[in-house]
């Protein structure tokens, strides 16, 4: 069963135990999976003079987090950037929790409610099952630690996506991501990607992971300090 790039992104953002994210900063990451899935797709483009993303409504199949970007931006009265949109999504009411009950849905995540300090509750999503986490993370392994040979669409930028924001080291054993860099920097080039997608299309995609990973970092940075 193939997920869609957002759904594995938050699979590997979350604690099995404790169903939180490991860090508080993968919003922009999910909104930059949620566009590059949107791209694929071909539910939006991306017009580069000047750069905006155009909803092309099409009638598609998609699950309730990815219709609720594509409705969003469907409904802007002009074109927006990449940047615009990936802050835009990442602040949506509801944008975590629609994703994570997409992931609930599918059996791999429980839905729970806790109480912060004894008096404010959340909702966390711990493991329910590691069958699909597990195969995604098989198959991230799989083109990582290859020496050569291409990778899949879909697995080229999970991995890539999930570098960008530090996640391979929460997933992956450090030392065998380190012995294996060079792969894993070629496969985020997108020199080991197999695909049919347009040139345009696959640009759009890699420019949409740019723009999540710096306003990842700059949250990350604004947090910190």
């Amino acid at each position: 069963m193939d997920i869609t790039l957002p759904q594995a992104i938050l699979l590997l953002s979350l604690n099995d135990e404790t169903g939180k994210t490991e860090d508080g900063y993968y919003q922009p990451a999910l909104a930059g999976a949620a566009l590059a899935d949107l791209f694929l797709q071909e539910a939006i483009e991306l017009d580069l003079d000047p750069e905006g993303v155009i909803a092309l409504r099409h009638n598609l199949e998609l699950g309730a987090f990815l219709r609720m970007c594509d409705k969003e931006i469907g409904a802007a009265p002009k074109p927006r950037d990449l940047a615009f949109w990936i802050s835009r999504l990442a602040n949506q009411k509801n944008f975590i929790a629609t994703l994570a009950d997409e992931l609930v849905h599918l059996g791999a995540l429980a839905r729970e409610k806790t109480k912060v300090f004894g008096l404010f509750e959340r909702t966390i999503w711990p493991e329910a099952s590691p069958a699909i986490e597990t195969k995604l993370k098989e198959e991230m392994a799989s083109a990582m630690f290859a020496v050569h040979g291409p990778v899949n669409e879909r697995t080229c930028l999970t991995i890539t996506l999930a570098n960008a924001v530090g996640l391979l080291e929460h997933n992956f054993d450090r030392a065998k991501l380190a012995a294996h860099a060079e792969r894993i920097g070629a496969i985020c080039a997108g020199e080991c990607l197999v695909t049919g997608t347009s040139e345009a299309v696959v640009r759009a995609v890699r420019t949409a992971i740019r723009t999540a990973n710096t306003m990842a970092e700059t949250t990350a940075a604004t947090i910190i300090n």
